[in-house]
């Protein structure tokens, strides 16, 4: 399963980078913090979940959202952000975001997400190559 990062936190990322090199048959295949190397590294990889937060460095997460909606339909969109408000959550959801944390509330349940996304992988694997 792989995965792009969209996050302006430098720490964060490293975090995030931890967290996702201890699931599973998953792989950071590329990060950024910026809307227009998320559009390149989109092309070059073309992962099957991004991560997105809304504000960074340059660009916005909102952006790169849409962008994601219209040219990669396949790949999940997960926003990860602080700006977990009522206001942003609806707009992610309008937009075509499939899942949307707030940082410091949803840490977990983001966790527990990619470890859904994990495991069904792993299952889809299993039956690929099953002899039966």
């Amino acid at each position: 399963m792989k995965i792009l990062l969209v996050e302006d936190s430098r720490i964060l990322r490293e975090r995030l980078r931890i967290m996702i090199a201890a699931i599973p048959n998953t792989d950071l295949v590329a990060e950024t913090d910026n809307e227009g190397d998320a559009f390149r590294l989109l092309e070059t990889h073309r992962p099957d979940i991004a991560i997105l937060d809304i504000r960074l460095r340059t660009g916005s997460g909102l952006s790169a959202l849409e962008y994601i909606k219209a040219n990669y339909p396949a790949t999940i969109i997960i926003v990860l952000t602080n700006y977990g408000h009522a206001e942003y959550r609806s707009k992610c959801e309008e937009l075509g975001a499939h899942y949307f944390f707030d940082k410091t509330r949803d840490i977990y349940a983001f966790e527990k997400l990619l470890l859904v996304y994990s495991q069904a992988e792993i299952d889809a694997q299993a039956k690929s190559t099953s002899i039966i």
